[in-house]
């Protein structure tokens, strides 16, 4: 696909309040995807002279590469992104999230670099073998899990020793906050918000499943 095409497509314009234009690179085909009309550095160069958002799929890149060190770099030359948080397994994606040492590099990439507020984040996984309100509910749970752990960071404090070029200083800090009490934050958030804390969401489901779901066809 050439920029001419897109160009057409994308002439129509809408009212961003109701709908935002992104266009997502791929690295991979599957069947009927195995043509792929956009590649990474393409749809970069696209997003940028077209004031376009890019998006990021976190299973769409090689298995060695991280969505969170493009962030720095992207944010640069774009007011927004849009990120599509899933998990890749190999050359497949969309997987339930888990709470992995890539999803919360790319929380503290957001939160570090004070990107949130430019930053829409959209979930989209699947598992055929487990309940799909369960593989919902895990992979949103463990993104708000991740965003609150790289929140609860001193991230001032880390600019500061940064800025000073105590990288000593930074190095230990970074180490001791890896050991955070995040555990009881996080219960007192979904206490907070009046949903289950722990695994007593996962009754919830389960109910819904015997409740709901077996009675379908």
């Amino acid at each position: 696909m050439n920029d001419c095409l897109l160009d057409a497509i994308f002439a129509d314009k809408h009212d961003q309040a109701h709908l935002l234009d992104s266009v997502e690179p791929k690295l991979f085909g599957i069947g009927s995807e195995s043509y792929v009309t956009g590649s990474y550095d393409f749809y970069f160069g696209y997003a940028v002279t077209r004031k376009l958002l890019l998006c990021l799929d976190t299973g769409h890149f090689h298995p060695t590469e991280e969505v969170a060190d493009k962030l720095s770099s992207v944010m640069n030359y774009l007011d927004r992104i849009l990120l599509h948080v899933s998990r890749g397994v190999r050359w497949d994606s969309d997987h339930v999230v888990t709470l992995s040492d890539e999803l919360l590099a790319l929380a503290e990439e957001l939160v570090r670099g004070d990107y949130l507020e430019r930053t829409h984040i959209g979930l989209d996984y699947f598992d055929a073998s487990i309940n799909r309100v369960a593989a919902w509910v895990i992979g949103t749970r463990n993104l708000l899990k991740a965003l609150l752990m790289a929140l609860l960071q001193p991230v001032g404090k880390l600019r500061e020793l940064e800025a000073g070029g105590d990288l000593t200083g930074r190095l230990a800090m970074l180490e001791e906050v890896k050991t955070l009490p995040t555990g009881a934050v996080w219960d007192h958030y979904c206490l907070s918000m009046r949903v289950p804390v722990g695994q007593a969401w996962l009754d919830k489901v389960r109910d819904y499943e015997r409740t709901v779901l077996s009675k379908r066809d």
